[in-house]
């Protein structure tokens, strides 16, 4: 190798060295700074919450007081977002209302003040009520903090959700004939409102409307479930539901009731 050869390697290596030094540096400074930046996060948060009157509560805790009769469950997001997805059993009061207006909650109930994520307006509104004779606690955190434990929301049901549809078993009436006839029984739950079912209904099926299914899962038989409806777009949603609500054994019907009525009557569903 010649003298010029080895000087060209010398600082080429040389080069590379610097290069190496400024990269650490950079990593460890940033890495400090971050730091530093997520201390003074922390001290500045528990200063704010000083300055509240609150009970915080865990997202295992919020879990377990899911369909307790002492429990109140409040999302205070705003209402589209709460129709698409949140915790069971719970009631939709949107943080604006609470601003608006003061609300009369049941003084005897255990609150439970769930935000999309923490907020001073929140917070606040969590003290004034906890001020006001209240039992509170609040989801520190909010609904990030409850699906980062691993908790699932009730969804509402979007037909083209890959994500929803996986959720569910669904069967067609040509299905359902080769089921019965092979000895399969299902009860019916027709998720019609009450008005309908009242005008019309298979004898010994169960009515529990769509939007009724939270409040009444202690109501649900057991065994396996065929959901019915005249709009098959809500069999869908109710079956999406009930998975949400870790009910398993659930088909819907792909097929309108009246469509089932009409081959019962035709004597055409069982071949």
């Amino acid at each position: 190798m010649t003298k010029k050869d080895n000087s060209t390697l010398i600082a080429f290596s040389t080069m590379m060295i610097l290069l190496m030094a400024v990269i650490i540096y950079f990593v460890i400074t940033k890495k400090n700074s971050s730091d530093e930046n997520s201390l003074l996060e922390t001290e500045e948060e528990k200063i704010e919450e000083l300055n509240y009157n609150l009970t915080f509560i865990t997202p295992k805790k919020v879990f377990e007081a899911i369909r307790k009769e002492n429990s109140l469950i409040i999302d205070t997001r705003n209402n589209p977002d709460f129709i698409e997805n949140h915790i069971e059993s719970s009631i939709n009061i949107p943080l604006e209302n609470f601003i608006e207006k003061e609300f009369q909650l049941d003084i005897e109930k255990n609150l439970i003040f769930i935000e999309k994520e923490g907020t001073q307006d929140g917070k606040k509104i969590a003290n004034r009520l906890k001020e006001n004779g209240y039992k509170l606690n609040y989801l520190k955190g909010g609904l990030y903090s409850y699906l980062g434990a691993g908790y699932d929301l009730i969804s509402y049901g979007d037909v083209n959700s890959a994500q929803d549809r996986a959720k569910v078993n669904l069967i067609d009436l040509a299905t359902l004939g080769s089921k019965l006839t092979s000895g399969e029984r299902f009860i019916y739950l027709d998720v019609r409102k009450k008005s309908d079912f009242d005008k019309d209904h298979f004898e010994n099926s169960v009515n529990i409307a769509l939007e009724d299914l939270e409040k009444n899962k202690s109501n649900l038989p057991t065994g396996k479930l065929l959901i019915i409806d005249e709009n098959n777009a809500r069999s869908f949603k109710a079956a999406v539901r009930l998975s949400d609500m870790n009910v398993l054994t659930v088909y819907y019907l792909t097929d309108k009731y009246s469509e089932f009525k009409k081959a019962i009557q035709n004597k055409t569903l069982l071949k």
